[in-house]
């Protein structure tokens, strides 16, 4: 393959997804470089290569499909987010996914009075809420138009979702990424381990009650959710799970894609202990390469897999397996420069 010029969005500081597309990118022989989201996308590139979306997406399509000929880069985006609630028909999703993202798009319409509709209500209050419905609006909008040649999603589930609405995506699933893991060889002194945001009542309350249930027995846990503890962020986090036994998994919805937190955790050699998932990513096998247990059981699980050590690390050793072979990140990155290529080839 061709290696190319490739540009890729920085959502946030401390932008470990940018951080480790790029590193892919070079290791497939591309000229990667990131851009902060909100600075002009770099010309003389090829291919924009963006991902989340973390904040509004279309601003950036948009201006590079506006250079002409060979100025313009192909487009290809690794969807990282969930979409609405799938017990809603996805023709339904879909149209007020569009609806949304019209929304989504008045504050930076090229007409003053757009611009000045996004700033009244309820045009402002809708443009904070019902962003996985704006994600779907967008990608319709885009490819649509053309401004978006390459999709593809972290989901084998919504991947489904798009073909059969007769939007082709891809199916990318999180893998490791030697950014992202090292072997430390740290003493594993920290019993449990939960990292992210709370981000909705319900996880909230499924990590409290562990917590609490967990208390009498004197296990240690360690919660970083910026308000017990910082986030933790590239060497942090894998020094803290290479010292964690165990990683919680709690969704904030019953059918996310929470695969990412396997992605950081297995690779670290960290068991992932969670409550019942949906098949997002196929290749991750229940009790084979995590441990599921229903959300009541989970403390009683947790304590079972800190007793007994040897059946804790055949999980483990399964996982890290998987996540650094067959699974490795480098894989899928290669599956969308692979498709990048077919379309600057037509």
């Amino acid at each position: 393959m061709k290696g190319y010029r490739v540009a890729v969005p920085v959502w946030v500081d401390q932008d470990d997804m940018a951080e480790m597309i790029i590193y892919e990118l070079r290791q497939l022989g591309h000229q990667a470089a990131g851009f902060y989201y909100t600075d002009p996308v770099p010309g003389n590139i090829e291919v924009l290569f963006t991902f989340g979306p973390y904040s509004k997406i279309i601003p950036i399509w948009e201006s590079v499909a506006l250079r002409q000929g060979h100025q313009r880069p192909v487009v290809a985006h690794l969807n990282t987010e969930g979409i609405p609630d799938l017990r809603i028909p996805y023709r339904t999703v879909r149209w007020l996914g569009s609806m949304r993202s019209w929304v989504g798009r008045l504050s930076h319409s090229r007409s003053a009075l757009a611009r000045l509709l996004s700033t009244l209500p309820p045009f402002i209050s809708v443009d904070r809420v019902m962003t996985r419905y704006r994600y779907v609006g967008d990608y319709d909008y885009a490819y649509q138009r053309g401004w978006l040649h390459v999709l593809a999603d972290t989901s084998q589930i919504y991947c489904a979702l798009r073909n059969k609405a007769g939007m082709p995506t891809l199916y990318v699933p999180w893998g490791g990424s030697t950014v992202l893991y090292a072997n430390l060889n740290l003493e594993r002194d920290i019993d449990v381990i939960w990292m992210g945001k709370r981000g909705t009542k319900r996880r909230s309350a499924i990590l409290d009650r562990v917590c609490n249930e967990l208390s009498p027995y004197g296990v240690k846990i360690y919660i970083a959710d910026n308000e017990q503890n910082p986030f933790i962020f590239h060497g942090t986090r894998t020094e803290y799970l290479n010292r964690a036994k165990i990683t919680l998994n709690i969704t904030r919805t019953w059918y996310d894609d929470n695969f990412s937190r396997f992605a950081l955790a297995a690779p670290n050699r960290s068991l992932i202990i969670s409550e019942p998932v949906l098949e997002h990513c196929i290749e991750f096998k229940a009790n084979v390469h995590y441990i599921v247990s229903p959300i009541s059981e989970l403390s009683k699980t947790i304590l079972y897999y800190l007793e007994h050590e040897a059946e804790r690390e055949r999980i483990v050793d399964n996982a890290y397996n998987l996540l650094t072979t067959e699974l490795r990140f480098h894989h899928g990155i290669k599956r969308m420069m692979d498709a990048v290529e077919q379309v600057k080839s037509t």
